[in-house]
This record gives C-alpha cells, sequence and structure tokens, in this order.
C-alpha cells in the first residue's frame, strides 16, 4: 500500500492532454468574427520617430485600421506603470520614463512597437506591417548600462529626459557606518563590480491574448497567458483607463502559461478603439 497524506507522490493528471495535443491555450481560442493584430517594431535601439506613412498599409486587402502610439495616448489611455517603486538613498523618487504600450516621439530600444496592423486574417495582417513606413532619425545609443553615466558626459545621447545620466534610481540597504567599520578592521577586503543579470520569461507559448467586445453591455471579456487575471483587471481599469472595472472580465485558461505578457494590455486598447473582438499572437518581430 502506498504512502498517502503528507509526503505521498501526487500524480500528474493533466499529461494525456498534453501529450496527445489536446491541450488548449489562448491561440486555440477562437471567436465568430475575430480579427488579428501584427506589430510593427523598431529595428532600432534609440531613434526618433518622424513620421509614419500608413496608406500602403491601409489599402492592402482585409486591413481593419493601422493604429501609433499617439492614437493611443490620445484615446486617454495610460502608460504602462511600474511594478515596484524604488527610493534613492537620497530620499529622491525614481527617475521612470513614461512608456506607452506603443511609442509615440521615440524608441528606445530594438524592438519597441510603434503601430499595430489590425485585420481579417493573421495574414493579412502580417502583410500590411511589412508595407508601413516609418520614417527613423536614427540616434546614438548607449552600450553599457554600468557606463552609462561616463558615455553621458562624452556626449553619448539621453535616452529619457527625465533621468539624468539615464539613472533610473541609486540605492543602497543596511548600516553603512557598521560596515564601514567592519571593512576597517578586517584582516583581507576583497573588492568586486557584481553585475545583475537582465532577465526575461520565455515560456513555451507565445505571447498570446484574446479580447471579446460586447458593444451593447459595453463589456470587455479577455482571455490572457497571465497567473494574476485579478491584478491584470485592476490595471487596466484603475491605471490605464480601458473601463471602469465592471466592465472587464479577465480570464486565465487553464491550459495557460504561467507568465506575464503586456500584450493583453495592447490587445485591450485595441478592442476599445475598433469594438471588434480581437486575436493576438506575438511570435516575430516586424521592421
Amino acid at each position: 500500500m502506498g504512502a498517502e497524506g503528507i509526503g505521498a507522490s501526487v500524480l500528474r493528471k493533466e499529461d494525456k492532454r498534453f501529450i496527445t495535443g489536446k491541450g488548449k491555450y489562448t491561440d486555440d481560442f477562437k471567436v465568430e468574427g475575430m480579427h488579428y493584430a501584427a506589430f510593427v517594431r523598431s529595428p532600432h535601439a534609440h531613434a526618433k520617430i518622424n513620421g509614419i506613412d500608413k496608406s500602403a498599409a491601409e489599402a492592402m486587402p482585409g486591413v481593419v485600421a493601422v493604429l501609433d502610439g499617439k492614437q493611443l495616448t490620445g484615446d486617454g489611455i495610460g502608460n504602462i506603470i511600474c511594478g515596484w517603486a524604488i527610493t534613492s538613498k537620497d530620499g529622491s523618487g525614481m527617475n521612470m520614463g513614461a512608456w506607452s504600450a506603443l511609442a509615440t516621439e521615440k524608441v528606445r530600444y530594438v524592438g519597441d512597437a510603434v503601430a499595430i496592423i489590425v485585420a481579417e486574417s493573421i495574414e493579412q495582417a502580417k502583410l500590411a506591417a511589412e508595407a508601413l513606413v516609418v520614417d527613423y532619425e536614427v540616434l546614438s545609443v548607449v552600450v553599457n548600462p554600468g557606463n552609462s553615466m561616463n558615455e553621458m558626459n562624452e556626449g553619448s545621447e539621453q535616452i529619457h529626459d527625465n533621468a539624468p545620466g539615464n539613472l533610473c534610481f541609486d540605492w543602497e540597504i543596511g548600516d553603512e557606518a557598521a560596515t564601514d567599520a567592519g571593512l576597517a578592521g578586517a584582516a583581507h577586503v576583497t573588492e568586486m563590480d557584481i553585475v545583475n543579470n537582465r532577465l526575461s520569461p520565455n515560456a513555451i507559448e507565445p505571447r498570446s491574448a484574446i479580447t471579446i467586445y460586447d458593444e451593447a453591455e459595453e463589456h470587455y471579456t479577455l482571455y490572457t497567458t497571465s497567473q494574476n487575471p485579478h491584478v491584470a483587471r485592476l490595471l487596466l481599469s484603475a491605471f490605464y483607463n480601458v473601463a471602469p472595472e465592471h466592465k472587464l472580465r479577465v480570464i486565465a485558461p487553464r491550459d495557460c502559461t504561467g507568465c506575464w505578457w503586456w500584450i493583453w494590455f495592447k490587445n485591450l486598447c485595441l478592442s476599445r478603439r475598433d469594438n471588434v473582438s480581437l486575436g493576438v499572437t506575438e511570435m516575430q518581430l516586424l521592421d
């Protein structure tokens, strides 16, 4: 007789549907009349957006809309927030740059989204994205964030206007006096610079979101890959001004991956503007 209760092995129950190809991810959901979206992204790490020529993309078959960052902010959609505020050691707040879901005046990293194409099929959306023409004025970049302040002094471009030297915050923790005293009395002191690696989740499932808009009720239902559907609904309402919270329903499907993508934010904003049900699966960068 096998062990039961605390310490007992728990058998997985979901494997059969996965290994037989019957798992149902966000991208597997289909809604009648659903439209699709493709993102147009910057090939430059730092550049001004002098203009966007939408005419060719808008004229392509199946295209419903071509939207940019100025239209997004013009609709009253708020910027993406920082999930954790840091106070610098001098007591000042962090110099966080304004982060719109779609770039408005300039792009600040390779892959920064500048426009979204909405079309009747994903193939039509991708083709139209390739036809969009963005006039970039390429600017100098900061290659090594650790040396950014030195690079700024040598004339490198300012990335965020509100963060001198590209410094977001200067943070410390602990008792400085006690630390200095301990080091002063140590038999040997080793000094080193430690760089904390950047990280990003890389889930098996692509970045996917589906929004269903009920025009009669002015209500949105969002299916998205997330572990935090309640937090997503709060953010969409309180910070991004998409709709009142009671007009939003966020669903994390059973087989979704445990990740936190901002794709759902862009998806809801598009549905709000065009009053359509929209599916987005983000799998590639489009120049």
